[in-house]
């Protein structure tokens, strides 16, 4: 099962994104990218997007082209078919969850992400109790354009556990 999760490696010194300039300002030489300008702002958005099951926001970090794979199951192209599949599932189903991010590194273009997590599943019927879940993640993410977004995320997932 494909639980949400995926690129929580921000960490508490991360900045936060810019708000953009209020309704009357004098507009920029170059007007400001529509989104994370950093690997770091992107994983930061990334985060808070998941852990509120904010569907607009975890869907504009991924790139239109994002390839998602979970565990061996066939590869998932394209951020709507990710959005449909795997971020409305997770958000209906899932709550908890809890990031041990690893690594983060970025080159001008290119950058990537690992880490932990865990996860809470929601009582249902075949798991009237609940489970709990728990993976492992990396997350390739590439600038596009003045932005930053994820083109490839890989999670590794353990067999979840029931709760009794």
């Amino acid at each position: 099962m494909a639980v949400l999760l995926g690129a929580w490696f921000s960490s508490a010194g991360t900045p936060p994104i810019k708000a953009p300039k209020p309704a009357g300002a004098p507009a920029a030489a170059h007007p400001a990218a529509a989104g994370p300008t950093t690997i770091a702002a992107l994983a930061q958005l990334w985060s808070e997007a998941m852990q509120q099951q904010d569907m607009a926001k975890a869907t504009a970090c991924m790139s239109k082209n994002v390839r998602f794979l979970v565990n061996g199951e066939p590869v998932m192209s394209g951020r709507d078919s990710v959005t449909t599949y795997w971020l409305k599932r997770s958000f209906s189903n899932t709550s908890n969850l809890k990031p041990t991010p690893l690594q983060m590194n970025s080159d001008a273009t290119m950058g990537y992400g690992t880490g932990y997590y865990t996860y809470d599943i929601k009582p249902m019927a075949n798991l009237p109790k609940g489970a709990t879940g728990r993976g492992s993640y990396m997350i390739a993410s590439r600038k596009e354009g003045a932005i930053w977004q994820f083109a490839y995320i890989h999670l590794a997932e353990d067999p979840i556990k029931p709760n009794k």
